[in-house]
Protein backbone atom coordinates (compact mmCIF):
# COMPACT_ATOMS: atom_id res chain seq x y z
CA UNK A 1 0.00 0.00 0.00
CA UNK A 2 2.93 2.13 0.81
CA UNK A 3 4.17 1.48 -2.35
CA UNK A 4 1.27 2.11 -4.45
CA UNK A 5 0.66 5.54 -2.65
CA UNK A 6 4.18 6.59 -3.11
CA UNK A 7 3.89 5.54 -6.74
CA UNK A 8 0.75 8.08 -7.16
CA UNK A 9 1.48 10.81 -5.03
CA UNK A 10 3.11 13.11 -7.68
CA UNK A 11 3.21 16.40 -5.52
CA UNK A 12 5.44 14.63 -2.93
CA UNK A 13 2.76 15.00 -0.33
CA UNK A 14 3.34 11.46 1.29
CA UNK A 15 6.50 12.47 2.21
CA UNK A 16 5.22 15.47 3.86
CA UNK A 17 2.66 13.42 5.37
CA UNK A 18 5.08 11.26 6.70
CA UNK A 19 7.20 13.64 8.18
CA UNK A 20 4.10 15.49 10.19
CA UNK A 21 3.19 11.79 11.63
CA UNK A 22 7.28 11.20 12.39
CA UNK A 23 6.99 14.78 14.11
CA UNK A 24 3.90 13.99 16.35
CA UNK A 25 5.02 10.55 17.31
CA UNK A 26 8.71 12.24 18.63
CA UNK A 27 6.56 14.56 20.02
CA UNK A 28 4.62 12.22 22.22
CA UNK A 29 8.01 9.83 22.90
CA UNK A 30 9.89 13.31 24.24
CA UNK A 31 7.02 13.97 26.57
CA UNK A 32 6.69 10.40 27.73
CA UNK A 33 10.57 10.83 28.63
CA UNK A 34 10.84 14.10 30.21
CA UNK A 35 7.19 13.25 32.36
CA UNK A 36 9.14 10.21 33.44
CA UNK A 37 7.84 7.30 31.63
CA UNK A 38 8.93 4.45 29.58
CA UNK A 39 8.07 3.35 26.54
CA UNK A 40 7.90 -0.56 26.27
CA UNK A 41 6.91 -0.77 22.72
CA UNK A 42 5.28 0.66 19.42
CA UNK A 43 2.11 -1.16 18.12
CA UNK A 44 1.01 -0.12 14.69
CA UNK A 45 -3.02 -0.57 14.19
CA UNK A 46 -5.55 0.66 12.41
CA UNK A 47 -6.02 4.22 13.94
CA UNK A 48 -1.50 4.30 13.45
CA UNK A 49 1.14 4.25 15.91
CA UNK A 50 0.31 3.03 19.46
CA UNK A 51 2.88 4.01 22.57
CA UNK A 52 2.92 0.76 25.22
CA UNK A 53 4.11 2.50 28.10
CA UNK A 54 6.07 0.26 30.65
CA UNK A 55 4.36 -0.88 33.84
CA UNK A 56 7.29 -0.27 35.96
CA UNK A 57 7.26 3.53 35.28
CA UNK A 58 3.76 4.14 35.29
CA UNK A 59 2.66 8.17 34.51
CA UNK A 60 -0.26 9.81 36.64
CA UNK A 61 -3.66 11.03 35.02
CA UNK A 62 -1.92 14.90 34.71
CA UNK A 63 1.52 12.96 32.75
CA UNK A 64 -0.94 11.08 30.34
CA UNK A 65 -2.63 14.29 29.42
CA UNK A 66 0.40 16.08 28.74
CA UNK A 67 1.53 13.12 26.70
CA UNK A 68 -1.35 12.72 24.66
CA UNK A 69 -1.57 16.11 24.24
CA UNK A 70 2.02 16.55 23.25
CA UNK A 71 1.83 15.67 19.48
CA UNK A 72 -1.07 17.66 18.30
CA UNK A 73 1.02 20.49 20.30
CA UNK A 74 3.64 19.76 18.16
CA UNK A 75 1.69 19.65 15.15
CA UNK A 76 0.13 22.77 15.86
CA UNK A 77 3.18 24.69 16.40
CA UNK A 78 4.70 23.29 12.97
CA UNK A 79 1.77 24.37 10.99
CA UNK A 80 2.27 28.22 12.73
CA UNK A 81 5.60 27.89 11.62
CA UNK A 82 5.36 26.42 8.12
CA UNK A 83 2.26 29.16 7.70
CA UNK A 84 4.40 31.65 8.71
CA UNK A 85 7.67 30.62 6.99
CA UNK A 86 5.14 30.72 3.44
CA UNK A 87 4.22 33.78 4.26
CA UNK A 88 7.84 34.83 3.75
CA UNK A 89 7.91 33.04 0.65
CA UNK A 90 8.75 29.94 1.18
CA UNK A 91 6.87 28.20 -0.74
CA UNK A 92 3.66 26.41 -1.77
CA UNK A 93 5.26 23.06 -0.38
CA UNK A 94 5.17 24.69 3.26
CA UNK A 95 1.48 25.65 2.91
CA UNK A 96 1.02 22.41 2.35
CA UNK A 97 2.84 20.98 5.17
CA UNK A 98 1.25 23.54 7.39
CA UNK A 99 -1.85 22.46 6.08
CA UNK A 100 -1.17 18.75 6.96
CA UNK A 101 -0.23 19.08 10.38
CA UNK A 102 -2.96 21.28 11.37
CA UNK A 103 -5.56 18.67 9.78
CA UNK A 104 -3.18 15.91 12.22
CA UNK A 105 -3.80 17.84 15.15
CA UNK A 106 -7.55 18.45 14.73
CA UNK A 107 -8.46 14.91 13.49
CA UNK A 108 -6.11 13.66 16.78
CA UNK A 109 -8.07 15.78 18.96
CA UNK A 110 -10.96 14.36 18.83
CA UNK A 111 -12.58 13.50 21.48
CA UNK A 112 -12.43 9.40 20.38
CA UNK A 113 -10.86 6.62 22.39
CA UNK A 114 -8.67 5.96 20.24
CA UNK A 115 -7.31 9.20 19.89
CA UNK A 116 -5.25 11.44 21.54
CA UNK A 117 -8.18 13.70 22.26
CA UNK A 118 -10.12 10.98 24.04
CA UNK A 119 -7.09 9.75 25.60
CA UNK A 120 -6.24 13.50 27.27
CA UNK A 121 -10.03 13.70 28.47
CA UNK A 122 -9.82 10.40 30.34
CA UNK A 123 -6.95 11.71 32.00
CA UNK A 124 -8.38 14.68 32.86
CA UNK A 125 -11.49 12.93 33.82
CA UNK A 126 -8.97 10.93 35.82
CA UNK A 127 -7.82 13.72 37.93
CA UNK A 128 -11.31 14.51 39.28
CA UNK A 129 -14.00 11.55 38.87
CA UNK A 130 -13.52 8.20 40.69
CA UNK A 131 -11.98 5.70 37.64
CA UNK A 132 -15.54 4.46 36.56
CA UNK A 133 -16.90 7.57 36.33
CA UNK A 134 -14.03 8.59 33.91
CA UNK A 135 -14.03 5.43 32.02
CA UNK A 136 -17.98 6.31 31.31
CA UNK A 137 -17.60 9.99 30.46
CA UNK A 138 -14.78 9.14 27.95
CA UNK A 139 -16.66 6.36 26.29
CA UNK A 140 -19.23 8.31 26.24
CA UNK A 141 -18.00 11.06 24.96
CA UNK A 142 -16.47 8.71 22.48
CA UNK A 143 -19.77 7.47 21.16
CA UNK A 144 -21.28 10.54 21.09
CA UNK A 145 -18.60 12.16 18.51
CA UNK A 146 -18.90 8.80 16.84
CA UNK A 147 -22.07 9.06 15.86
CA UNK A 148 -21.98 13.04 15.02
CA UNK A 149 -19.01 12.26 12.30
CA UNK A 150 -21.07 9.41 11.08
CA UNK A 151 -24.22 11.39 10.68
CA UNK A 152 -22.76 14.01 9.03
CA UNK A 153 -20.54 11.73 6.97
CA UNK A 154 -24.16 10.62 5.96
CA UNK A 155 -25.61 13.83 5.58
CA UNK A 156 -22.43 15.22 3.13
CA UNK A 157 -22.58 11.97 1.19
CA UNK A 158 -26.42 12.35 0.69
CA UNK A 159 -26.08 15.94 -0.38
CA UNK A 160 -22.80 16.00 -3.07
CA UNK A 161 -23.38 12.13 -4.07
CA UNK A 162 -18.94 12.65 -4.97
CA UNK A 163 -17.59 12.97 -1.77
CA UNK A 164 -17.50 9.78 0.26
CA UNK A 165 -14.32 11.05 2.18
CA UNK A 166 -16.28 11.83 5.71
CA UNK A 167 -18.35 8.79 5.53
CA UNK A 168 -15.53 6.34 5.31
CA UNK A 169 -13.49 8.16 7.73
CA UNK A 170 -16.21 7.43 10.00
CA UNK A 171 -16.41 3.78 9.94
CA UNK A 172 -13.30 3.44 9.54
CA UNK A 173 -13.39 4.76 13.48
CA UNK A 174 -15.81 2.99 14.27
CA UNK A 175 -14.03 -0.13 13.12
CA UNK A 176 -11.06 1.17 14.79
CA UNK A 177 -13.06 1.28 18.22
CA UNK A 178 -14.82 -1.77 18.21
CA UNK A 179 -11.14 -3.37 18.01
CA UNK A 180 -8.98 -1.36 19.85
CA UNK A 181 -9.79 0.31 23.92
CA UNK A 182 -7.01 3.21 23.09
CA UNK A 183 -5.46 5.12 25.07
CA UNK A 184 -1.61 4.84 26.01
CA UNK A 185 -1.38 1.60 27.10
CA UNK A 186 0.95 0.17 29.92
CA UNK A 187 2.10 -3.62 29.73
CA UNK A 188 1.23 -5.52 32.70
CA UNK A 189 3.83 -8.14 33.69
CA UNK A 190 2.79 -11.55 33.58
CA UNK A 191 4.11 -14.11 36.06
CA UNK A 192 4.86 -17.74 35.03
CA UNK A 193 1.14 -18.82 34.03
CA UNK A 194 0.73 -15.90 32.35
CA UNK A 195 -1.35 -14.08 34.52
CA UNK A 196 -1.24 -10.16 34.82
CA UNK A 197 -0.19 -9.00 38.23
Amino acid sequence: MAALLWYLDEDGTLLLAGIACLLHELAHCAAIWVLGGKIAGLRLSVTGAELVLSGTRPLGHTAQFLAAVSGPVANTAAALAAARWAERGGGEALWVFAGLNLGLAGFNLLPMSQLDGGRAVRSLAGIFLPEAAADGLAAALSWITRVGILALGGLLFWRNQANFTMLLTALWLVYANSRSRGGLRTARRRDRTGRKR
